[in-house]
């Protein structure tokens, strides 16, 4: 008999060998397996306005492909809320209903943040009032023509303050007849002085300079100023919101929004819309102008204070037609 140690010796010899004899026929007997995304023919899209993603030949194609699969997915969701609306009892149910058992509903079960941002997600402004979801802060602000567009003022600017330092060049525009100035954290501020511009100016449907106050829609502003487009759209104009909306995608007839996302506050139960079916008909005209929801926080506060349903929601939409920073991956790569 061979000495113990030697006998270890030679059975760790042998089970070297015998790894070396299988890699060696593995390498030589098998092949990788390659995996392939689904060719563009077998991607169905249902009869919605077409959404086309850019990106060039040779860049990077990730950001497409990610916006793909989101939109799939946020099309079954479409589906998914009109089969919901017609179970609970259809378009003409109230706003929400008090609690009685398994039938209960709040109008908001309905509507969902189903697409996803393919960025980073911060909440920019203060904790509770004021504060907003949005999407890629850094990508959207890191241009030289950066345009922040803030319709409601009142006396929170923590939102703006904190874009202003974010994007060391965008310009923000504030507008609300109520107040004379920027809210406290702003107002007075020498180092970004020249950066904000506050009108006293109603955000409405319809352009009325002869009103008073005057009275702008979006698209009026926006030829008033100069601009072509708006990197990000912060809306809370007490209920105006659904009628200035309308209005805007309307005068575009189906071209792409001029902003690449949308921070906006819902006031349900004003201007009309306080049922299922009116906050849906709202709903998918965004939705076929090319907005998607990526993220919603209830108003906690409002509902506090005026007690009643939860009517008033902060809601992020990215705009994912035209050409953008969030969604086309031919521009520059931003951070």
């Amino acid at each position: 008999m061979l000495p113990t140690m030697n006998r270890r010796h030679y059975l760790a010899a042998g089970l070297l060998l015998t790894l070396g004899s299988l890699s060696f026929y593995f390498r030589e007997n098998l092949t990788v397996a390659t995996f392939s995304t689904p060719s563009q023919e077998h991607i169905l899209y249902p009869p919605r306005p077409p959404i086309t993603f850019t990106a060039t030949p040779a860049g990077d194609r990730r950001l497409r492909a990610t916006l793909e699969a989101n939109e799939r997915r946020y099309q079954e969701t479409i589906k998914t809320r009109t089969k919901a609306i017609e179970k609970a009892g259809g378009r003409d149910l109230p706003a929400y209903t008090k609690p009685t058992g398994v039938d209960s509903y709040i109008l908001w079960d309905f509507f969902i943040p189903a697409f996803s941002c393919p960025f980073p997600v911060s909440r920019v402004g203060d904790m509770g009032d004021g504060g907003k979801w949005v999407c890629g802060l850094e990508r959207a602000t890191h241009q030289s023509s950066c345009v922040i567009y803030s319709m409601g003022v009142d006396k929170q600017s923590s939102f703006e303050k904190e874009v202003l330092e974010q994007g060391k060049d965008c310009q923000v525009y504030g507008f609300d007849f109520s107040v004379s100035d920027w809210g406290p954290q702003l107002r007075g501020d020498a180092q970004f002085s020249s950066r904000t511009h506050f009108y006293p100016w109603k955000i409405g449907a319809v352009d009325n300079h002869a009103a008073n106050p005057k009275e702008y829609s979006l698209q009026g502003i926006m030829k008033e100023l100069g601009h072509d487009f708006i990197d990000i759209l912060k809306i809370d104009i007490e209920g105006s919101e659904f009628e200035a909306l309308k209005s805007v995608i309307e005068s575009f007839k189906g071209q792409p929004l001029p902003f690449g996302q949308l921070q906006i506050e819902l006031h349900i139960g004003w201007s009309g819309v306080n049922t299922v079916g009116a906050l849906d008909d709202f709903w998918t005209m965004l939705e076929d102008a090319g907005l998607r929801p990526f993220w919603t926080e209830l108003n906690l506060l409002a509902l506090m204070w005026l007690g009643g349903g939860p009517f008033f929601a902060e809601w992020s939409f990215i705009n994912i037609r035209g050409k953008h920073a969030l969604i086309d991956d031919s521009l520059p790569e931003f951070p």
